[in-house]
């Protein structure tokens, strides 16, 4: 049984728990990263949400994340744990992804369907959001700067991520 992850599922070790072995790059055709995830808990609050990742669909999309190998005995203990961790709105879909051998399976990817969407908002707006909310885990900004600086760690060059962080950066420079 495979998991994929795009963002925090790639490097916080969740897996371990659960018996999986170290993530493998792979590749989720049709979908792009977006920060259109509305946090009011996790890195944000109902008055500043913060903006979070989730999927879109895209034609010729393509999002590189990790994919993660269970043994198949484990599947309800998994599929529970990431239906707990990420939330109800956010059901695992299970869908094909190509490993980085090169390899096609079939992996469960959880994509957020709720309420808190963010639509309409430009890269500015979105900052502003982000540099603004604070929830349980932090402030939404480190949120995004950690996502892009885990993807560089492993070599994942994803655009959407590389602009919004480095329009975070701009703008706590402009503070200082």
């Amino acid at each position: 049984m495979w998991v994929f992850g795009y963002g925090s599922l790639m490097w916080d070790n969740w897996q371990r728990t659960h018996g999986g072995a170290d993530g493998v790059l792979a590749e989720l055709k049709g979908y792009t990263r977006s920060f259109n995830k509305a946090s009011k808990v996790n890195w944000g609050t109902d008055s500043t949400p913060g903006p979070t990742l989730n999927l879109v669909e895209k034609a010729d999309g393509a999002c590189v994340g990790y994919a993660f190998e269970f043994d198949k005995s484990r599947q309800a203990e998994v599929l529970a744990d990431l239906e707990r961790r990420e939330g109800r709105n956010f059901p695992l879909r299970k869908m094909r992804i190509r490993l980085s051998d090169g390899r096609t399976v079939e992996a469960y990817v959880p994509v957020y369907v709720g309420r808190n969407l963010i639509t309409g908002k430009t890269l500015d707006e979105l900052v502003a959001m982000a540099t603004a909310a604070v929830g349980r885990d932090g402030k939404a900004s480190d949120y995004v700067l950690n996502i892009a600086r885990k993807l560089n760690a492993v070599g994942v060059e994803d655009p959407t991520v590389i602009a919004f962080a480095a329009a975070i950066r701009n703008a706590q420079q402009s503070d200082d």
